[in-house]
């Protein structure tokens, strides 16, 4: 994976700035013939989404909570993401706390 993605163990959403994949390299609805009907319009909806919650609420990781992670097909929080919703106030400062749990040994977190 490290020749379409440098460091894939690490998180880093500033990745996608640059890179445009194919749906080859970014498969959650498969590809070629085999594709998702609805892949553009649950691209699009999840887009808009994520930008009107963002909008109007920040969300906060609980602290020093412990995040076992499990991985399939993708990566996901074995028990769900429990987090704290506030109306946004844009104080990201917040931050995430101190994740603990395997999904350290999983993706390389920022400290």
């Amino acid at each position: 994976m490290s020749e379409v993605y440098p460091e894939p163990e690490k998180f880093d959403p500033e990745r996608w700035i640059t890179q445009e994949p194919t749906n080859f390299e970014y498969n959650p609805f498969s590809a070629g013939s085999r594709t998702c009907i609805g892949a553009a319009f649950a691209m699009m909806e999840i887009k808009l989404v994520l930008a009107i919650l963002l909008q109007r609420y920040r969300l906060q990781l609980i602290p020093r909570l412990k995040v076992d992670g499990v991985g399939l097909i993708v990566m996901a929080p074995k028990q769900g993401m429990p987090v704290v919703v506030y109306p946004q106030d844009r104080n990201f400062a917040q931050g995430v706390g101190g994740v603990r749990g395997n999904v350290r040994e999983m993706v390389e977190l920022p400290k």
